[in-house]
């Protein structure tokens, strides 16, 4: 029996096994089947009035507490005997193995593991009193308590209050965090700075990454094996948070009200003292006060320049080079004399080399002892002074980097890449790069991330499952991972495997659209990210990465042995899970396939044994080394028939030529030497000028992968093509007139004036291929943007292609 449980207010919730959830409401008792994301209701004793609040075993029997005391409860007859009068509302494991249950006005008891019958044993006798909510454990093995009267922590020598009033609900994130659910403020975040615990918000209000329930009342906070966090609600029913272990810090400028505003972030470099210098648009240079979680204001002395926009800094040798968009390079000695201000020393400028005082630097750069310089007017060489400040390329360029083999590789500003001054052609927009070593470059563009060779094989593009992402910087950890920034969030990619991970930081679009090329890895081992909405740093710590997911393989049974369904039980961030398989031989290596839940179908190989070693990815791209190996034998070979179907098919199909050709051969209106006749029509003009665009080209490439998908919409091509509604918007004006809905609409359409040329369909079965729900409203649309009805072009082409017979 399955249920929805949206309008129940859920008290309870336990974790039985890795994919089920048991819930008590207020209208009855309920198991999820996560994977499935499915509830069935069970049935409980009679005596139990009440709806569950701990479940929990001894000795392999199992214990249910309610209000109304606590039952041993057989499984298979879903009948109880009590055997405690104790109201339980909460249990606890503590570290080192001890189980504690909260009451309703008895305060918090033991259950000893070790005896066969139910034996409780008092504890934390301060609390005797109290009405407990939940009891957590902190990653030190510090115990918190949730009482009706507020939040309780113990200290070295006692238990105390920190926060009075009354919260819903307790739980510890993945990041140890501590959070606590409310009647009206969703979910605070205890945290403890200079000796005082306070409160904040756990999830803002602003924040479009994480799910958003202000209208519900949070009654409990479950945290599963997977880190999840799951939420029963009064009357929204049972949600979840995805947190993933990311430490990460953001940098803005605050006034003396708070007021954080950082804007759009141009230029990011670190000095030799440790010193990370911010360049901003038109908000001028600003100093990352770590410690204050802040960015300073740092004035430029010497005229009107704190309004600058700065897009470029570098400290080289006892100077400080800030490259502007409209007065140069101006420089300042270093090391600074003051927090509070920089002492403008002068312009870097060469009228003779042809860099001007008012041009426009994009890059700042040290290579080799020297200063090299991206600008308008091309890119620049020099130690540091204007006397021998020397041209290397008049082209425009936007970054620039010398390999160890001093070869040179610049980035110009049309977004494309130079090598040694000679384009290295990619075929899409880059926007940074990465030299691995004088071979290897790792280049960030608009469809994804490069890997390019200097042998000059071709390109192999890199892309999250499902996604082509615009990526927009890249840096390397010490780990060996690679970190990159793109319009829609961060992401650490694997170059051994392949495997991508995304991140999002609270703060919504604008916080997560990270800038082209502002990245830095810093002395102590941080990522400094440059976006719309000032400074991010992360520190990356792969023991800080979500735990390996825990999986099952089901094989098929006789006839279907090659058949595989896995399915991953980790639930945090669920849909970026993934499944990895190899075959055992020598030289195998693991296949990646994304999915939660995904069927291996190995039918089709020929005859033969083999073994299968099958595993799972969680969402941080973690593989578990722990893996799960199958046998199956495959009795005959579908590669012989398949063969001789073919040799069929081809000689076949060639005296049907012989034949076609002898028959035509004596018309007079065909010429031996003719082109073949190819119609173009005006909706194949725009969709090839269309293509000309990168955008435009990942816009829909994306579109057909989903054309039978009917429920594919603008939402979920926004996600695909990784750009808010405003920015898709604004770029798409500048390709056509047409709406976003009206693209996915054409789109559909164009791929059905094809089939209907091409393919042996009716049109109903057309208008269902193309994700229309019915043959009306296809025919409908179809005729409003060609005129005709499809059954009207299909007749119309054919007359076009088809030659007559000739009359005898």
């Amino acid at each position: 029996m399955s249920d929805s449980i949206v309008g129940h207010a859920i008290h309870f919730i336990d974790q039985i096994n890795v994919n089920q959830l048991l819930l008590g409401t207020n209208k009855g008792n309920y198991i999820f089947i996560i994977s499935e994301r499915r509830f069935v209701k069970i049935n409980l004793p009679q005596k139990v009035y009440s709806s569950i609040t701990t479940l929990f075993r001894i000795r392999n029997k199992l214990y249910i507490g309610s209000e109304s005391g606590i039952f041993e409860y057989d499984e298979n007859k879903q009948t109880g005997i009590q055997k405690s009068n104790k109201a339980t509302i909460c249990k606890q494991l503590s570290p080192n193995g001890q189980l504690f249950l909260g009451t309703k006005a008895n305060g918090i008891w033991e259950v000893n593991l070790k005896s066969d019958t139910l034996l409780l044993v008092r504890s934390f006798p301060k609390l005797k009193d109290e009405k407990l909510i939940s009891i957590e454990y902190q990653e030190d093995g510090t115990p918190v308590f949730l009482t009706d009267k507020g939040l309780w922590i113990s200290g070295k020598e006692e238990i105390r209050m920190e926060e009075s009033g009354f919260f819903t609900s307790l739980s510890i994130s993945q990041n140890d965090e501590i959070v606590i659910g409310t009647n009206n403020e969703f979910i605070k975040q205890v945290q403890f700075a200079n000796g005082i615990y306070s409160l904040k918000n756990y999830i803002i209000g602003e924040n479009e990454i994480f799910n958003d329930y202000y209208d519900s009342q949070i009654n409990v906070l479950f945290s599963d094996y997977s880190g999840a966090i799951w939420m029963g609600t009064n009357r929204a029913g049972l949600n979840r948070i995805d947190r993933k272990k990311l430490t990460y810090k953001k940098y803005g400028n605050c006034d003396q009200k708070q007021n954080c505003v950082a804007g759009y972030i141009n230029g990011l470099t670190q000095g030799d003292d440790g010193q990370i210098w911010i360049g901003t648009s038109g908000k001028g240079l600003y100093l990352l006060n770590q410690e204050k979680v802040e960015l300073e204001p740092i004035p430029i002395l010497q005229g009107n320049m704190n309004d600058l926009f700065i897009e470029a800094i570098l400290q080289f040798k006892n100077k400080l080079y800030i490259g502007t968009r409209h007065m140069g390079i101006i420089t300042a000695n270093y090391p600074y004399v003051s927090s509070k201000k920089v002492e403008a020393s002068g312009q870097l400028f060469s009228a003779e080399a042809g860099l001007n005082k008012n041009d426009y630097i994009y890059a700042l750069k040290q290579f080799n002892g020297k200063l090299y310089i991206c600008s308008n007017k091309g890119s620049f060489v020099c130690s540091g002074e204007a006397d021998d400040l020397v041209r290397l390329d008049s082209m425009s360029c936007m970054d620039i980097e010398v390999d160890s083999l001093n070869n040179m590789w610049v980035l110009s500003l049309n977004m494309e890449l130079y090598y040694n001054l000679n384009k290295y052609e990619l075929g899409t927009e880059v926007s940074d790069f990465y030299i691995e070593d004088s071979k290897e470059i790792w280049v960030t563009t608009s469809k994804g991330l490069a890997l390019i060779q200097i042998d000059g094989t071709k390109p192999v593009f890199f892309n999250p499952p499902d996604k082509v992402i615009e990526f927009t910087s890249i840096e390397k950890d010490k780990d060996g991972q690679f970190w990159l920034g793109s319009r829609m969030g961060m992401y650490r990619f694997d170059s051994q495997n392949k495997l991508f991970a995304s991140y999002q930081i609270p703060g919504g679009s604008k916080a997560n659209s990270f800038n082209h090329g502002k990245l830095i890895y810093s002395q102590l081992g941080e990522l400094y990210f440059g976006s719309n909405d000032g400074v991010v740093s992360i520190l990356p710590n792969s023991n800080s990465y979500l735990s390996e997911s825990l999986y099952k393989v089901e094989q098929g049974t006789k006839g279907t042995e090659s058949v595989f369904k896995v399915y991953s039980y980790s639930f945090n961030h669920h849909d970026e899970n993934g499944v990895a398989y190899r075959f055992s031989h020598p030289d195998s290596t693991w296949n990646y396939i994304s999915g939660n839940q995904s069927t291996l179908d190995f039918s089709h190989f020929r005859k033969g044994s083999y073994q299968l070693d099958i595993t799972t990815i969680n969402s941080d791209g973690i593989v578990s080394p722990e893996y799960a190996s199958f046998q199956f034998k495959m009795k005959r070979s579908y590669n012989g028939s398949l063969i001789l179907w073919l040799v069929f098919a081809f000689i076949s199909g060639v005296i049907i030529l012989l034949y076609w050709r002898s028959k035509n051969a004596v018309t007079s209106f065909i010429v031996e030497d003719e082109e073949p006749f190819v119609i173009e029509t005006p909706v194949d003009i725009i969709y090839n000028g269309w293509m000309r665009s990168d955008f435009m080209q990942k816009a829909i490439v994306l579109i057909e992968n989903n054309l039978s998908n009917s429920s594919y919409g603008v939402n979920e091509l926004y996600a695909g093509i990784q750009m808010s509604k405003s920015n898709f918007y604004r770029k798409l004006k500048t390709n056509t007139e047409l709406s976003p809905n009206e693209l996915i609409r054409f789109v559909r359409l164009k791929k059905s004036t094809q089939l209907l040329i091409e393919a042996k369909l009716s049109v109903n079965e057309i208008a269902y291929d193309m994700g229309f729900n019915s043959p009306s409203y296809f025919t409908r649309c179809f005729k409003q943007q060609f005129g005709i009805s499809p059954s009207e072009y299909k007749s119309y082409y054919e007359s076009l292609c088809c030659i007559p017979e000739p009359v005898q």
